[in-house]
């Protein structure tokens, strides 16, 4: 889930200047970096708060730790940036998937109304729908459980990608061989760990994928498609 951003960035393949040449090294930089970032961050956390009290404290072992280093200002301080943070993740997630849903309505997989752009060339019905049924979700769904099932999607994702771009020889077999494989095995994992722990958001989310593989198709005959406003239905 912390890496997504990464594949979210693909969406918005045809908004960005020179995208050969700049997501590769945007895309790697950017992974080194936030490595960097999460092992700085993860180690100096321990060291303030301890490995037991991470574990205890969770979603809040951040704001705990900066309340060690620098009293009072340093809760306020990490509350507002994982607020900010949280914010950015949020935006970015909803804008990125709402113009994938857009040129998916292109290709007739989902309703036109989805490919419908505001003056700003922006998706918005997408965006709204997408907003309302993740508002949904959370209001729902425990943070534990949506980070889980939003993982889990990302990886199967990942994984059927890998496979598709080396079923189609693009780019080197070796890194998507190895994506593949190691996509697949973090999402064995997550599955035994999700079946032992949290079984029905496991069961909730297979019933999506059921419905996206075999509800979809009848319930496009249903609604208006772009294939049927360009008269090839």
């Amino acid at each position: 889930m912390a890496y997504e951003g990464f594949q979210l960035l693909t969406y918005d393949y045809e908004d960005i200047d020179t995208p050969n040449r700049t997501l590769p090294r945007a895309v790697m930089s950017a992974i080194v970096v936030v490595i960097g970032v999460y092992v700085m961050v993860a180690l100096g956390t321990v060291m303030l708060v301890g490995a037991d009290d991470v574990v205890r404290q969770k979603e809040v072992a951040l704001a705990v730790a900066g309340q060690r280093a620098f009293g009072v200002t340093g809760l306020v301080v990490v509350t507002i940036a994982a607020g900010f943070s949280t914010g950015s993740a949020i935006n970015s997630t909803l804008f990125a998937t709402a113009r994938l849903a857009g040129k998916l309505a292109e290709d007739s997989e989902l309703p036109a109304s989805f490919d419908h752009l505001n003056r700003a060339g922006v998706p918005d019905r997408a965006v709204i729908g997408l907003g309302v049924l993740a508002a949904v979700l959370a209001a729902v769904g425990t943070l534990t459980t949506l980070v889980e099932a939003a993982s889990l999607a990302f990886l199967f994702t990942f994984v059927v990608v890998c496979g598709l771009a080396f079923r189609a020889k693009a780019g080197r077999r070796t890194v998507t061989t190895a994506g593949a494989l190691a996509g697949a095995g973090a999402l064995v994992a997550l599955v035994v760990r999700m079946v032992r722990v949290n079984p029905l958001s496991l069961a909730c989310l297979v019933c999506l994928v059921l419905v996206a593989v075999f509800a979809r198709p009848w319930l496009l005959t249903l609604v208006r498609t772009e294939a049927d406003r360009d008269g090839r239905s």
